[in-house]
């Protein structure tokens, strides 16, 4: 499963430190999201949480704080030194893998998996991959918290320096969603950003 080629991971080894600074501010900002989050999923029926593509550990702070088991997982081991440094002490499970790795985990374990500004950074064909990964270790709820169409200079910029997909990402997202997931919900909680709200199917063989 390569979920992100390497020299992507290089790039995000180098900019860890950069986006540790902005630590405090994501924390806060993800605790919006997840307020709103309650308001279409009810959370307090689940325990187990899996944040695919961690980075430096923001929105694993706010669902443990939130009083998740949460788990962690993320290719750059930049972006997890700094997600361990902060998440010290919390009882906070992160791992790294490496970009062609199954996530260590048995079908079904989370009841839900989470990626946030993930989707946007990989191909389709690894986008799909990773839909069905985060389907298999997710019992319930698979949650994408991402852009969609409306885009702005600024955004479009960054996202061109990164080399990722977020250009057809943004026009292709809701169709891809409907071909991977048996239900698919969208909240729109910005003029850029969504949460998607996604039911796995199960029949994965």
């Amino acid at each position: 499963m390569d979920i992100m080629p390497k020299d992507h991971v290089k790039l995000f080894d180098t900019i860890s430190p950069v986006y540790a600074w902005f630590f405090n501010s994501q924390v806060a900002y993800y605790r919006k999201v997840m307020n709103i989050l309650k308001q279409h999923v009810p959370l307090e029926n689940y325990k187990r949480v899996l944040d695919v593509g961690c980075g430096t550990g923001p929105l694993c702070y706010v669902l443990k704080e939130a009083g998740f088991d949460t788990y962690g997982v993320e290719v750059s081991k930049g972006m997890l030194d700094q997600a361990l440094k902060r998440l010290k002490g919390m009882d906070i499970k992160a791992y790294k893998i490496e970009p062609g790795e199954r996530f260590p985990f048995d079908d079904n374990f989370f009841d839900i998996a989470i990626a946030s500004y993930v989707a946007h950074g990989i191909k389709k064909e690894e986008r799909e991959i990773l839909y069905k990964e985060m389907s298999r270790v997710a019992r319930d709820y698979v949650i994408l918290h991402d852009y969609h169409r409306n885009r702005d200079f600024l955004t479009s910029f960054v996202e061109w320096l990164e080399g990722g997909d977020y250009f057809n990402f943004v026009e292709q997202v809701e169709e891809e969603l409907r071909k991977n997931f048996e239900g698919v919900k969208v909240v729109e909680l910005s003029k850029r950003v969504s949460l998607y709200i996604l039911k796995p199917y199960k029949d994965l063989n």
